[in-house]
């Protein structure tokens, strides 16, 4: 409820509907610190939602429950949703029927009190033992969150690259994954073409393909109406379908379900609004 109400507030009171992207309103200013501070706190809440949104698909497809994205830490909290996945991917990567696949991949039994107390000690004794398969499959330590942080909700951020991690390494045994890690391994993908091809198009020759449309207009409309309001900032350029060039930086920008405009940064992704705060 107060997320909700947060995203109210930054948003409006009517977010766009599903097929539009949801643009902000603009900051309160430092005039008031601490309204600052707490309009601070809710975008920065806000921006983890399409992230929590695809992995809330993706649990919920594996679980064969739903796992709702308005309580996704109260979801995971006390570990027992983890530690069910883990089940769950080690038998598909059986049921894909590739003895290197099974050799390669890690396969334990682990150890879970199904019913944990959120806050107790056997929630943090069930994580700690999801966070142990995680570096026994090769999570690497940048990706990983403490016990405390899932089960007081102190790292919402670490837990979903965690999981989209979980997500990239299971890929590769066959495993489907969120629809972020595939967004990620077409650009991986054009990525390469880029680097390998000989042929260079001049940009203003290049516009939006007809099925790219939709993204494009997303990217236009937050563009004209960036969240930073400073006298100088830099013009989004379109370079060809879902490739733009912000000041000197090149974006691979993509349309997540149909309503989040979505920038690959590093390791992860961040919303084009989040990013335009950042980095304009």
């Amino acid at each position: 409820m107060a997320l909700q109400k947060g995203l109210q507030m930054w948003f409006g009171d009517s977010p766009s509907c599903s097929r539009s992207p949801l643009i902000p309103r603009h900051g309160p200013g430092l005039a008031d610190v601490t309204q600052y501070d707490q309009w601070l706190a809710v975008r920065h809440e806000a921006s983890l939602m399409p992230m929590q949104e695809d992995l809330s698909i993706w649990l919920s497809g594996m679980l064969g429950k739903e796992v709702r994205v308005e309580r996704f830490m109260t979801e995971l909290d006390n570990g027992v949703v983890l530690c069910k996945l883990i089940a769950i991917l080690q038998q598909k990567v059986k049921e894909c029927g590739n003895p290197e696949y099974q050799q390669h991949f890690t396969m334990r039994k682990v150890p879970c009190k199904s019913d944990a107390p959120a806050g107790s000690f056997f929630a943090r004794d069930n994580t700690a033992n999801f966070l142990s398969w995680c570096r026994a499959v090769g999570v690497d330590e940048t990706y990983l969150f403490e016990s405390e942080g899932l089960v007081l909700h102190k790292q919402p951020r670490q837990v979903c690259l965690c999981l989209l991690e979980i997500g990239r390494i299971v890929s590769r045994y066959g495993v489907e994954p969120p629809v972020l890690v595939k967004l990620e391994k077409e650009i991986e993908l054009e990525e390469t073409l880029l680097t390998t091809s000989e042929q260079r198009l001049p940009v203003e020759s290049t516009k939006p393909c007809s099925q790219n449309k939709e993204l494009h207009q997303a990217v236009k409309t937050i563009a004209d109406d960036p969240p930073c309001k400073c006298s100088h900032r830099f013009s989004i350029e379109f370079l060809s379908e879902g490739r733009y060039r912000l000041g000197e930086k090149i974006l691979f920008i993509r349309m997540l379900h149909g309503k989040h405009v979505m920038v690959r940064v590093g390791g992860g992704w961040d919303t084009l609004q989040d990013f335009l705060l950042k980095h304009d």
